[in-house]
């Protein structure tokens, strides 16, 4: 029994600095959705450091968050 892995949705999340509220750090996230299952992560880091220079806090982090279905051959 074989198992295949599907990718169904693609999505993009920007993780913003958003400063200390006291001792704790915030992060504020912008999320992107209906990203292609085949885009490369070189293509789509370029694009959120693009994107993040729009937003008015500093890109923290990148993330790529994938949903997989798997399924039996």
């Amino acid at each position: 029994m074989a198992v295949v892995d599907i990718k169904e949705n693609v999505r993009l999340k920007l993780e913003l600095d958003g400063g200390m509220d006291g001792d704790r750090h915030v992060i504020k996230s912008k999320t992107l959705s209906r990203v292609k299952p085949t885009v490369e992560n070189e293509d789509l880091f370029s694009v959120a450091q693009s994107l993040s220079g729009l937003q008015t806090l500093p890109l923290f982090k990148v993330k790529r968050l994938e949903e997989i279905e798997l399924r039996e051959e």
